[in-house]
């Protein structure tokens, strides 16, 4: 019996020293060290205290008012990727009447790409907005072109020249791309009535946004966007 109570008391010293080794080396109960659940949350501000002293669990959201469900819609390009040619029908602008590609054209310079399948009030002062940016660039050869994917390119071609016309857009042609599925390998989804492409050589930003989804107070974000593509 001694030596049975003998041995049970080895393996219980040796158990112990084996979890103490284990602990110490996965850095649990270390000084000076923060758990990484605890550094996470120290160091994104999830959680502050509030006045009467409890814990208010801040949202991602509640921290940057302009992370909203548009970020989680997904259309175009991914960031990185090489924008291919295709080409268009010019409804307005220095090239109207031609069939030409502005990929093409533009080539290595900042290109904004606007696809749009409808021109409602908002799309229509993204496009206004745009077209001042443009205006203000020339220095840095930033570009622009509004694509308008449809089937039917003779029923929007009077639109587009109204659009135009009425909103003094002077810097940015309206263009058609005949097939609301968009050029290939721009990867549109058939639900974005609007996708806003950015790209020096390579895409550097992109934000779609399903129908009536597009704020007022989205259009300064999207306008921040060209910063990327701007030396």
């Amino acid at each position: 019996m001694p030596a049975v109570r003998f041995t049970r008391n080895l393996w219980a010293v040796m158990f112990f020293a084996s979890l103490g080794a284990g602990m110490f080396v996965t850095g649990c109960g270390t000084s000076g060290q923060t758990p990484p659940s605890a550094a996470s949350d120290a160091g994104s501000g999830a959680e502050t205290a509030a006045t009467d002293g409890s814990v208010v669990e801040k949202t991602e959201s509640d921290s940057n008012p302009s992370q909203t469900e548009r970020v989680a819609y997904q259309s175009g390009m991914e960031i990185g990727e090489i924008p291919m040619p295709f080409e268009v029908a010019d409804v307005t602008g220095p090239n109207k009447g031609k069939t030409l590609c502005y990929r093409c054209l533009y080539g290595e310079r900042p290109v904004v790409g606007i696809f749009v399948r409808e021109l409602d009030e908002p799309t229509t002062k993204l496009i206004q907005k745009i077209d001042s940016e443009v205006a203000a660039h020339q220095d840095e050869k930033l570009a622009a072109f509004v694509v308008m994917l449809t089937d039917t390119p003779a029923e929007v071609k009077q639109e587009l020249e109204k659009v135009a016309s009425e909103n003094q857009i002077k810097h940015v042609p309206l263009t058609i791309y005949e097939g609301t599925a968009g050029p290939a390998g721009y990867n549109i989804k058939q639900d974005a009535s609007l996708n806003v492409m950015m790209w020096e050589g390579v895409v550097k930003a992109n934000r779609a946004w399903q129908t009536g989804q597009l704020k007022p107070e989205e259009l300064s974000e999207v306008i921040a966007d060209t910063k990327l593509i701007i030396q």
